[in-house]
């Protein structure tokens, strides 16, 4: 009975998805000519990564700029969703820590981890399957290596990027081979590259201390680590729907008042000091220093490494495209 109940379910969220995103399952899936026969609807999302796609506490709290409830004035996770969260409400799934409507199964499920790197990931997929088991109803997201760039960045940062270089393309790699343990399982997976970080303000106010070129460097850092991810992970369309969260990025970046941000979209973050991430909201932001005006849309970034609501917005969309597209 359990079991049936259960499959009722998953149905009933696959005319749900379906509704959700419309026309989405007519898109070609991403990198190639072909068209789904059929929807593939998980009955369950696991999500590994870093806090870029992770909710914090009873509040659901986001690492990036939390939406304020029109009706009560108070943080409501239902607002200004990150990536995750959409490609959840897609299919009627949620995640626990924002499980407003008290569902009886919470079939989205959080294994992120504040300042992941890949090999913390590995390390969780590793607890993950001591455990359970991936299989074909799965949808697992991925999204690290923020933090492996960081990381070494600000360890190691030097004029020769030689070894900085060689250690980003093999954790990028690392990365691949992950997601082809996962693909073997029979998982279907929602793959994101990182921003290059040398379009984060981070990178802007480094680049000032002048010694030499901070922002190449990380640049060069973040291309090699999504160069050494996308080069080696098995990419035939039918198991990984692929989010090049780079081009977004620096499409911003070069034409941020075309696409919705700030004039100077890689100087400027929209989060107050005084509200540091998982705590800023609508209503402690900085006003837009080309306009006076405050309005979390205009921010690429919330703080200075970690993307604002609009772009998590609009990765979610694209991802939850991916996943209702491509060919799984």
């Amino acid at each position: 009975m359990l079991f049936n109940e259960r499959l009722r379910r998953i149905a009933s969220r696959s005319v749900a998805g379906v509704v959700a995103v419309g026309a989405l399952v007519a898109l070609a899936s991403c990198g190639g000519g072909t068209y789904q026969q059929k929807a593939f609807v998980p009955a369950r999302i696991l999500s590994f990564g870093d806090e870029n796609s992770r909710m914090e506490g009873s509040q659901g709290l986001k690492y990036s700029i939390n939406g304020i409830s029109q009706s009560t004035q108070q943080v409501d996770c239902t607002q200004n969703p990150i990536w995750s969260q959409l490609v959840a409400n897609s299919y009627g799934l949620v995640y626990q820590r924002c499980n407003v409507n008290a569902n009886f199964e919470t079939d989205a499920i959080d294994l992120t981890t504040v300042g992941a790197t890949v090999d913390d990931v590995v390390n969780s997929v590793a607890a993950f399957t001591a455990g359970d088991t991936f299989n074909g109803n799965d949808l697992v997201t991925l999204w690290v290596g923020m933090h492996d760039v960081l990381n070494e960045y600000k360890s190691n940062a030097t004029g020769d990027e030689t070894v900085l270089l060689s250690d980003m393309k093999e954790q990028g790699v690392k990365l691949a081979n992950l997601v082809n343990q996962i693909e073997a399982s029979g998982a279907k997976v929602i793959l994101l590259t990182i921003p290059d970080m040398s379009d984060s303000p981070f990178a802007y106010t480094e680049s000032l201390k002048g010694d030499f070129d901070r922002m190449k460097l990380l640049a060069d850092m973040s291309t090699q680590f999504n160069l050494g991810l996308v080069t080696n992970f098995i990419n035939d369309g039918s198991k990984v729907g692929l989010v090049q969260v780079d081009n977004y990025v620096r499409n911003a970046v070069r034409n941020p008042t075309g696409n919705g941000f700030i004039q100077f979209a890689n100087q400027a973050y929209g989060c107050l000091d005084s509200a540091p991430l998982p705590t800023c909201n609508d209503d402690t932001l900085r006003p837009d220093p080309t306009t006076g005006q405050i309005t979390s849309a205009h921010f690429l970034w919330a703080d200075a490494t970690h993307l604002g609501a609009a772009m998590q917005s609009q990765i979610g969309t694209v991802a939850a495209q991916r996943a209702h597209a491509n060919p799984f």
